[in-house]
This record gives structure tokens, C-alpha cells and sequence, in this order.
């Protein structure tokens, strides 16, 4: 029996348009929606019968009246080419009510966001405790998300981008392990929404409606509450709106919420764009002509940067003396991690009042005046540190003294990453000539200067193994940031006794009491992706 009794035909309704997505054809009409789901067979997914279709229908009413009771009104039959299908019946939002347009047009203020953290964690929070989770599920679940990819290898996608999420989100379950299985056995692993995005988040004459709630699957919409949250925190980042995201993840928080820490909503929200990145290819494949596959490439992106939130370190130090390829490593690692670059050479040339591709006098590397730059660089590393998730230093590093000059601006309790580049000497003579004939190079080292400078290197023996990394940069730049992560992932893995680096100047924007009146600020995917 349908709760709605009389059948609709759906190509004749008035003023109609359609939507679509993977798995549902919405068709639009008046003040009306009604949601047909499409007769697909995904590995996650059935909906092959019309017994299949029904029963989802059914279960997505009653799932939905909780969060959107006046969104939902039942399910009715309808003719759709030839045949009867069953449809949810839906009260009809104006799209430009969702939280997606909102924000886009900027029509939100930080009470609606507020508002939201507080209604999912009264969602969450009584929400039916399930068995399960814990580390195991989490590592099961990437290892699903990475082979379902997999089969999108080709054109778009490399078996190398995909490993580049799937390691160190298998090295941050795994390094993960004691927190994550703790909160499943302290019910944090509970039925929750399965797919809480911008898009499905609708303020308007009715109040806050959150809707799509998932149902097809209980095992998909079942999770650590965090992992239920961080679906929304990185849908809200990837749109440019971290400063969004961290009101409601404060909110969240006030509201009694735990989402655990910045460690665990990193790796369940790189693991989240993971899962977004294969509905885009689904629905690229579906549709080729829609902007799915651009959206697939930015979410993978996405999902790489987050992943580097998960690695145990926020400042990654590129050092080596000149001609060693530093610059050029350190802003490829920017590009994958999405960490912003602060280099010695321009904070040099700005103390002189010169553009960057100005040469500097003889006397502006004289040991005082080097001293002053290494100082000024912790300072903006600190920085960058208090408003960003990490930062990457591009500076030489050739003595004791101004590594220990830098560190002590930086923070004395902070503990760099110092990624030492090498190549052999002939390579390095090669490379200084050839940056002597480019108008546009920065750094201002000779051959016969970068000679120097390696002869009097001073070996970086005050750091500590595991903070340590000695690569050779004349291979291919992409296979040395490729050695690079590997090795930061399997130190991850290995070095217990590391401190929690999570734990620097400040407390992450997320933890701070003023998160939730914080102006609205471009993140660095924003910048990336401009």
C-alpha cells in the first residue's frame, strides 16, 4: 500500500524540469519534488527491481521525517515510459535555500551555521548505538573505496594519485588504532545521516531541514559520529568554506558533540572526498557532458591535501645547499598538500627592499644579516602556523647556528621536519650555470658561491632520525615528493616516541573559542584551485 494512493503521471506534469544524479532522476513540479530512482546495479548499491526501488522509497520517508519532517510526505505510485513506479513525494525547497547556494551567494551568518552544529549533534547524540566500528572497519572501508577506484584507472585517474591518498590514510588508521577502537566501544559508532552535505542542508520558511539521508544501506549510513561530521566539514572546505566548516565543527563541539580530534576528522574527511571523487566518476561515466569529471580531479586533489593533515608534522623544513632543487621540491609538495611556502630568498630580497628576481648585495648575506632573515622566517612560519594547517620552508639551513637561530623564532618546542636535498656536485655546477642565464630565477647563488656553501654544510646531526630526510633531488621531482611521502608515512607507522605535533603554539582553529566568529578567510584549497 502507498501512503499516497492516487499515481501521478510524471511527463505530464506542468512546469516540469529533472534533475539527476547516479542514482535517482528527481522530477520538479510546482511546489512538489518527487524522487525516482533509477534501475542501476552499483557494487554499493541495487536497485535493479522495482521491489528494490519500493522498499528504499519507503525507507528513505521514514529515515528522512526526522530531520526534515516537512519535507517528506510519503511515497505514491507513478507512471514513468510505459511502467509504475514508486516515488517520494517531497515538498519542494528552492534550491537557492540549500546551504550550498547560500554560501555561494553569501547569504549565510554564523548563527544558521551554529544552528546546524547543534541540530547534528542532538541528531548524533541520540542517535541508536550500533556494533562494530573501530579501526579495522575504518581500514576495511578505505581499502573498499580504493579498489571500487581502481576500477576508474585511465584516462583521469592514475593507479599513482590513488596511492598517494590510500597510504597514509592507511597509515593514519593504523597509527589510529587504540583512539578509534576506544570510541567504538564507548558508542560512538552509531546510525547517523551517511550523507551530510551542503547540498542537503536547507534553510528556509520551514527552519533548518536536513535531508537525503541515506538508505540503502544501514552499513553506509552507520558510523563514528566523526566520520558522520567530517562528510560535511570537507563538502563545506572543497567549496572554499573552511571558515564555514570550522563554525560548525565549534558548534558541534559546544553542543556536547565529540568528533574526536584534528588527527581523526583529517583521516575521515580525506576518506569522505575519496568516496566523492568515485560518485563524480560514476556520474561522469553516466553523463560525460556534466562537469563530473573536473569535480572527480578537484575532490582527489582535495582528498591528497587532507591526507596530508594526517602525516605527524605541521612544518616541513626543504633545505640543502644551492642548486639542489629546493625551491622547485617545495613547491611541489605546496601543490599536493596544499601548505603554503615560505622561502629565505624572498623574506632576503624583501628586507632589501627588492623584487624577487633582483639580485641582492654581497653584504645582505653577510652572517648578521642572515641571522635576521632565519629569525624573521620562523616568525612567519609561526604564522602561518596559527591560521593554516602546516607551512613549508624553502631556505638553505647550512649551519647549526641558523637552524637554531630559526627554530627558536619559530617555537623551541616545535620540531621540524627537515627534508635535506642532495645531488652530486657536477649536477649542482650544472644547474647554478643555467639559473645564471634565467632573468627570472630568485636565487642569487653562483657556481662558485653554491661550491662554497656545500663545502662548509654542516651536517643536521642535532635533529633527530625520524625527523630527518635525505633524498637525492636530480631524480624526477615527482618520484622524489613521491619517496618523501612514503617515507613521512611509514615514520608515522614506526616512531611511537614521536611527540604529538598536533600540539603547537595555538590550539587548532577548531578547538578555539572564537572559531565560531571568525570572518570568512580563503583556505588553502580555495587558493589552489583558483
Amino acid at each position: 500500500m502507498f501512503e499516497l494512493a492516487d499515481p501521478i503521471d510524471l511527463a505530464r506534469l506542468p512546469g516540469l524540469s529533472i534533475c539527476e544524479t547516479h542514482g535517482s532522476r528527481v522530477y520538479l513540479s510546482g511546489d512538489r519534488a518527487y524522487k525516482l530512482r533509477k534501475p542501476v546495479h552499483f557494487a554499493f548499491l541495487d536497485q535493479s527491481t522495482v521491489e528494490q526501488r519500493e522498499r528504499f522509497a519507503r525507507v528513505e520517508v521514514e529515515l528522512n521525517r526526522e530531520l526534515a519532517p516537512s519535507t517528506y510526505l510519503g511515497v505514491r505510485p507513478a507512471t514513468v515510459e510505459g511502467r509504475v513506479e514508486p516515488v517520494v513525494e517531497m515538498r519542494r525547497f528552492d534550491e537557492a535555500d540549500t546551504l550550498a547556494c547560500r554560501l555561494a551567494d553569501g547569504r549565510v551568518d554564523p548563527g544558521m551555521l551554529e544552528r546546524l552544529g547543534q541540530r547534528v549533534a542532538a541528531f548524533h547524540l541520540g542517535a541508536t548505538t550500533q556494533p562494530g566500528g573501530g579501526a579495522a572497519t575504518l581500514l576495511a572501508a578505505v581499502h573498499r573505496n580504493v579498489a571500487e577506484l581502481a576500477a576508474e584507472l585511465g584516462e583521469g585517474l592514475s593507479a599513482g594519485e590513488l596511492w598517494r591518498v590510500a597510504r597514509p590514510l592507511e597509515a593514519a588508521a593504523l597509527r589510529q588504532t587504540a583512539t578509534l577502537d576506544e570510541r567504538a566501544a564507548s558508542g560512538w559508532w552509531r546510525e547517523g545521516h551517511g550523507d551530510l552535505r551542503a547540498d542537503h542542508v536547507v534553510f528556509d520558511e520551514h527552519g533548518l531541514q536536513i535531508v537525503d539521508r541515506l538508505e540503502f544501506d544501514v552499513g553506509l549510513r552507520t558510523h563514528d559520529v566523526g566520520d558522520d561530521l567530517a562528510f560535511l566539514l570537507m563538502d563545506l572546505e572543497s567549496r572554499g568554506f573552511r571558515w564555514a566548516a570550522e563554525v560548525v565543527l565549534g558548534a558541534y563541539r559546544d553542543a556536547g558533540g565529540d568528533p574526536g580530534d584534528p588527527l581523526l576528522l583529517a583521516t575521515w574527511a580525506a576518506q569522505r572526498a575519496l568516496i566523492s571523487t568515485k560518485v563524480a566518476m560514476l556520474r561522469a561515466r553516466q553523463s560525460p557532458e556534466t562537469h563530473a569529471a573536473e569535480r572527480a580531479r578537484t575532490l582527489l586533489a582535495f582528498a591528497e591535501r587532507l591526507a596530508w593533515r594526517t602525516r605527524p608534522g605541521r612544518v616541513y623544513v626543504v633545505c640543502g645547499p644551492p642548486a639542489t632543487g629546493k625551491s622547485t621540491l617545495a613547491e611541489t609538495l605546496s601543490h599536493r598538500s596544499g601548505m603554503r611556502v615560505v622561502s629565505s630568498d624572498i623574506v632576503r630580497k624583501r628586507a632589501q627592499g627588492l623584487d624577487p628576481i633582483e639580485h641582492a648585495p654581497a653584504e645582505a648575506y653577510s652572517q648578521a644579516r642572515s641571522a635576521e632573515v632565519y629569525r624573521a622566517l620562523g616568525a612567519l612560519a609561526a604564522e602561518a602556523l596559527a591560521t593554516d594547517d602546516g607551512v613549508i620552508v624553502d631556505a638553505t639551513m647550512g649551519s647549526l647556528l641558523m637552524r637554531g637561530t630559526f627554530t627558536d623564532a619559530l617555537h623551541p618546542a616545535q620540531q621540524p621536519v627537515f627534508v635535506e636535498c642532495r645531488v652530486p656536485s657536477v649536477e649542482a655546477e650544472h644547474r647554478a650555470r643555467l639559473r645564471m642565464r634565467d632573468a627570472t630565477a630568485v636565487s642569487d647563488a653562483t657556481p662558485a658561491i653554491a661550491a662554497r656553501l656545500a663545502a662548509a654544510w654542516e651536517p643536521l646531526d642535532e635533529v633527530a632520525a625520524a625527523k630527518h630526510l635525505v633524498v637525492r633531488t636530480d631524480a624526477p621531482i615527482g618520484e622524489v615528493a613521491d619517496e618523501i611521502e612514503r617515507r613521512l608515512d611509514a615514520v608515522a607507522l614506526t616512531a611511537d616516541h614521536l611527540e604529538d605535533d598536533l600540539q603547537t603554539l595555538e590550539p587548532p582553529l577548531s578547538e578555539r573559542p572564537s572559531a565560531s566568529h571568525q570572518p570568512p578567510r580563503p583556505s588553502n584549497f580555495t587558493k589552489a584551485s583558483q
